[in-house]
């Protein structure tokens, strides 16, 4: 019991330090807010170390969250993304890998169609452009790129016809799959309106059908297409690095976006 009451009282001490410095008065008057007028029924100093840590911890994953997004451009969808971010955080904690995917996707797929809704700019510049050439390719050896187009860009499946295509287009962007809203985002603002090499823009749409396929996960039913079988098949037994992946992949189209925003 001894060694407990150290450990708890050496909590309690650092909890002291770090409330009384300038600027964390936040801190101390939640701290005073949960635990003075109400304290939580916790009845063991182990029960009172563990409870204290997890509040640290939920205000440091929302601290995290907050400063992720503090200088995103897109200020309509700000709360929404900050309590995503904070479930995405609280289910890799709690080892939810499908949950933990969800929220992280939900955050892209709020940006993607926030950008639909308000940049007038993006989106009639891809109708305005598809038929116009998407990319430039260098050092291909296995297929040639180089006629395809905005519209064949975004729309990329090989068993659909130039003018199948062009239909799908032309319904409005926001009722489009989220793969191919996917598409015209990477296409305009992650590589800026030109690609120089196809496989570039590839891989970085392959990340996001990942996600977006163990999303999926989530919803029940239905039966899975080969390509979902063999995509899960690859990450769901590796889901330990599929965390920091997904995490990776997070920041890098955020970050990416928010400076291609005018």
């Amino acid at each position: 019991m001894s060694k407990k009451k150290e450990s708890l009282g050496k909590l309690v001490k650092f909890i002291e330090e770090i409330s009384n410095e300038p600027g964390n008065e936040w801190f101390k008057k939640d701290l005073q807010t949960k635990f003075g007028a109400q304290p939580p029924d916790i009845s063991t100093p182990k029960d009172q170390i563990a409870h204290i840590y997890e509040y640290c911890i939920k205000e440091i994953i929302s601290d995290q969250a907050h400063k992720f997004y503090e200088d995103l451009k897109l200020p309509n969808i700000k709360e929404q993304l900050v309590n995503d971010f904070i479930r995405m955080e609280q289910n890799k904690r709690q080892g939810d890998f499908e949950n933990f995917c969800l929220a992280l996707f939900q955050q892209i797929e709020s940006i993607t169609n926030e950008l639909i809704k308000t940049d007038t700019v993006f989106v009639e510049y891809v109708l305005s452009h598809k038929n116009e050439k998407a990319y430039s390719i260098k050092n291909t050896k296995t297929r040639n790129y180089d006629d395809y187009t905005v519209c064949q860009l975004i729309f990329f499946r090989q068993d659909l016809t130039k003018d199948e295509i062009g239909k799908s287009f032309n319904k409005p962007m926001i009722s489009w799959d989220f793969l191919n809203k996917l598409r015209s985002i990477l296409y305009y603002y992650y590589f800026q309106k030109k690609i120089y090499n196809y496989f570039d823009f590839l891989s970085l749409y392959n990340i996001g059908n990942e996600l977006y396929q163990t999303r999926n996960l989530n919803h029940r039913g239905g039966v899975k297409t080969e390509n979902q079988i063999r995509v899960l098949g690859k990450i769901l037994p590796a889901s330990n690095k599929y965390y920091y992946k997904f995490l990776g992949y997070l920041e890098d189209i955020t970050s990416k976006i928010n400076t291609s925003i005018n």
